[in-house]
């Protein structure tokens, strides 16, 4: 079964979804969906509606969260999932259920993004990238990015491709598999000190970050981050950002910050090199 959200911004931890959609194929090919637009009873921000065209006065009719979440986990059934980078759009549904107590199923949660990069990457006719538009166009599905709907069935259709240039499917999901549902059961997944709301409003706001924080590859040196959003993970919520030191993507556990503060762009090459 395969999901796709449109939401109000990147940061599950304080973000709203504006759209749910999943469609569901049982073991005898039968094939459902599920859609539903949520009012997110918050103003929606203008560099989100350039994606996905969703305004406030388009989602006024629509219900708030909470029954549409219902419905949803009820339609998830027993399923597995897959999602492109799931992480981010379990963590709006992780979140949201934690909100309301909403118990969900202990389902793994798989990544096509990652499946298709552990199948195609250093291979010689490999896509230019992994992103959902690039891989649809790679296996011949005309998408229509960013409605809900049309992203799912993009998810499944690069799996089903994948499937078929793989004789190991146990590898190729095992390096998909992102977490289990369960895993989420404990507050401090969600929960974060007070002393980071200007933080919350920084990843809000884009600004470059420097942030102090204990361990990783570069311990005790000051780190410059382009900041992505702010996201539950089962060891506890996580800045999800690009470190400008090494150019990736990381994920910085909130405990860990030991302080933060705004980068100037004009301080930003003394801070890399």
């Amino acid at each position: 079964m395969a999901v796709d959200l449109e939401t109000t911004g990147l940061s599950p931890l304080v973000d709203k979804i504006i759209e749910i959609a999943a469609v569901k194929i049982t073991d005898a090919g039968e094939v459902s969906s599920y859609h539903q637009l949520i009012n997110p009873l918050i103003d929606i921000p203008e560099f989100t509606i350039q994606f996905h065209g969703l305004r406030n006065e388009d989602l006024n009719n629509s219900p708030t969260i909470k029954k549409p979440l219902k419905d949803f986990w009820e339609f998830v059934g027993r399923h597995p999932m897959i999602a492109h980078n799931s992480t981010f759009d379990l963590g709006y549904l992780i979140k949201a259920s934690h909100d309301f107590q909403i118990e969900f199923p202990p389902l793994d949660i798989y990544d096509s993004c990652r499946y298709a990069r552990a199948i195609y990457k250093n291979q010689p006719h490999s896509p230019a990238n992994f992103k959902l538009s690039t891989l649809s166009q790679y296996v011949g599905f005309e998408l229509q990015h960013h409605v809900a709907i049309e992203d799912t069935y993009a998810c499944l259709k690069i799996m089903a491709h994948v499937a078929k240039e793989i004789v190991d499917h146990k590898v190729a999901m095992e390096k998909s598999f992102v977490f289990r549902l369960s895993n989420f059961d404990k507050n401090d997944c969600f929960n974060f000190s007070t002393r980071l709301k200007g933080l919350t409003e920084m990843v809000q706001s884009k600004d470059l970050v420097e942030l102090d924080y204990r361990g990783g590859s570069v311990n005790g040196r000051i780190r410059p981050v382009r900041p992505i959003g702010l996201m539950p993970l089962p060891q506890g919520p996580v800045l999800f950002a690009e470190c400008l030191l090494t150019g990736m993507n990381k994920s910085f556990l909130l405990k860990k910050i030991k302080s933060f503060q705004k980068l100037e762009a004009s301080l930003l090459q003394r801070n890399v090199t």
